[in-house]
């Protein structure tokens, strides 16, 4: 049972970063998006990746999966329409 609410978590955390990706990707506003952030959230979620792979958690495996390309799509729409 804790295993679908690490899942539960991990669907609502990935979800809850899809409303900026699509405005970002609509409007083309980047000027307030920080690259910073953005390396420092995908470092971190590449850690959390290692960890998930190292105990076999899927849960964070795959949710720190689906940020990385969230962000990374992000970062993209940074760098395209500077």
């Amino acid at each position: 049972m804790i295993r679908y609410i690490g899942y539960l978590a991990g669907v609502l955390t990935v979800v809850s970063f899809l409303p900026q990706v699509i405005r970002t990707w609509k409007t083309r506003h980047t000027k307030d998006l920080s690259l910073g952030m953005f390396a420092l959230v995908i470092t971190a979620s590449i850690v959390w990746i290692v960890y998930g792979v190292a105990t076999e958690d899927w849960p964070v495996i795959l949710t720190n999966s689906g940020l990385i390309v969230l962000n990374a799509a992000l970062v993209v729409a940074k760098l395209k329409y500077r």
